[in-house]
């Protein structure tokens, strides 16, 4: 290997490393810029009282409401059930009265 081979490589090297390094500093920067705009964007939404995030406790009632219904409603499917009667029974009763 001659010097002007070695000068070749160490200025490729170096090079390479410089336009790595400028790639990856960008990309970190945009990551990380992009992480503060979300956090000063969610700031701003708790700070003003967003809409949204205050109707989440109304929701949360509304769907406790409509679970006790579905449950008052498997309830009372449950004791119905237990009155009914098949056909045969219903026929035996019948016939024998």
């Amino acid at each position: 290997m001659n010097w002007l081979q070695a000068a070749i490589s160490i200025a490729s090297a170096l090079g390479g490393g410089f336009v790595g390094g400028c790639v990856v500093a960008f990309r970190l920067g945009r990551w990380r810029q992009r992480v503060e705009d979300q956090i000063e964007s969610f700031q701003k939404r708790l700070s003003d009282g967003d809409r949204l995030l205050n109707e989440v406790p109304i929701m949360s009632a509304r769907l406790e409401i409509v679970l006790e219904e579905i449950r008052s409603l498997k309830s009372s499917m449950r004791e119905d059930s237990e009155r009914r009667v098949t056909h045969e029974e219903c026929d035996r009763r019948h016939n024998n009265e």
